[in-house]
């Protein structure tokens, strides 16, 4: 008995919102990978020192690994620079020839081998439910009206960014390539949003605070402080290699444990520092317009705005914990998910918002 268009809508709209979760996964798991400093936990790729699995102590390595695996970089870097050089990036191409980092061997690291392969799992994850989720798409193109074509944009971004990955290990975690490699994970999130959205669109209750136009205004800027965020992040690695990570390089400060030295970081820095507190300000201002219009004691918490006010404040505690103890691990991790759900829940509005049979309330 062949299906109806009402079940392949939903089973389509399933494995999207699978592949969409286990995108979002990635975010978690590669804030653990950042936070434990195990990006270089296996330094090659798609391999792990050579095997599909680690090893789980360096015995069952040959003596001179660090040496193979350093030459094997080298070549990989080597034909990323002749790319720069042939888009005319000249002075890029030699500063990562040249980049005394790249040529440091890398010594095995159980723990940290570990988690930079279960997060290379989950990335192979993503691959396999993006490409069931794109043969969905070819397989009942004729009864599924709309979103295939972003399903392809996400299924190409991904496989894109899994190449990034490739360089990330191979330039040593090079600065800026990490966050380009952050953004291009967001895009194929938001790809896939936009595919099952446009299959069986997002609903959610109390929009009409806020026009379409003003939600994507909202979800563009926190968007651009989050992915500050990730060059921030790049600037407190920058702080620590030039002994520079405390204020006046006092490692007990007025706390007694030290303070992050955010007077040797950037505007941007101070941007992602600070608009926070405008997002959390103009929610807080809107739910008491919202609460006084309706004649309500307060908005439930499942509320847009209190959900992003809430989130807001979240991030606000958490970016202190990182100044007064200087970076936290476990703080890193809750920061990038915080950060990423922010972001996530503000696009799925958006999209509900700027679709015309959304159910406002």
């Amino acid at each position: 008995m062949p299906l109806s268009n009402d079940k392949i809508l939903n089973r389509y709209r399933r494995m999207g919102l699978f592949t969409c979760s286990s995108v979002f996964l990635l975010f978690f798991f590669g804030g653990l990978v950042r936070a434990t400093g195990s990006g270089m936990g296996c330094p090659d790729w798609p391999k792990c020192f050579g095997l599909w699995a680690p090893p789980t102590c360096e015995c069952k390595l040959p003596g001179n690994y660090q040496q193979i695996f350093l030459e094997k970089r080298l070549q990989k870097v080597e034909r990323f620079a002749k790319v720069l050089t042939a888009f005319g990036m000249n002075a890029s191409a030699q500063k990562l020839r040249s980049d005394e980092s790249i040529q440091q061997p890398e010594a095995f690291h159980p723990v940290k081998a570990w988690i930079e392969y279960i997060n290379r799992l989950f990335g192979v994850l993503s691959g396999l439910f993006a490409m069931v989720y794109f043969g969905m798409a070819v397989l009942y193109r004729g009864r599924i009206d709309s979103g295939k074509g972003w399903g392809f944009v996400g299924l190409f971004l991904l496989l894109l960014n899994g190449w990034l990955g490739s360089l990330v290990v191979a330039t040593n975690l090079l600065p800026g390539v990490v966050t380009l490699h952050f953004l291009l994970s967001f895009l194929c999130l938001f790809a896939y949003m936009v595919s099952v959205h446009k299959a069986v669109p997002f609903r959610f209750q109390g929009l009409t605070m806020l026009s379409s136009k003003q939600w994507f205004w909202l979800w563009l800027s926190v968007f651009f402080v989050v992915i500050i965020g990730a060059w921030s992040r790049e600037q407190v690695d920058a702080l620590r290699l030039g002994d520079q990570l405390f204020v006046d390089g006092d490692t007990t400060g007025f706390l007694g444990w030290g303070m992050l030295n955010v007077f040797a970081m950037d505007a941007l820095f101070a941007l992602h520092r600070y608009m926070p507190f405008v997002v959390l300000g103009w929610m807080i201002w809107l739910m008491r317009k919202q609460v006084n219009d309706s004649n309500k004691a307060t908005l439930p918490l499942k509320h847009p705005l209190m959900v992003v006010a809430l989130l807001c404040v979240c991030q606000i505690a958490l970016g202190v914990i990182h100044i007064w103890f200087v970076v936290p691990s476990w703080t890193q991790v809750a920061h990038v998910v915080v950060g990423s759900g922010l972001i996530t829940y503000i696009f799925a509005v958006y999209l509900a918002s700027s679709d015309k049979q959304s159910q406002f309330a």
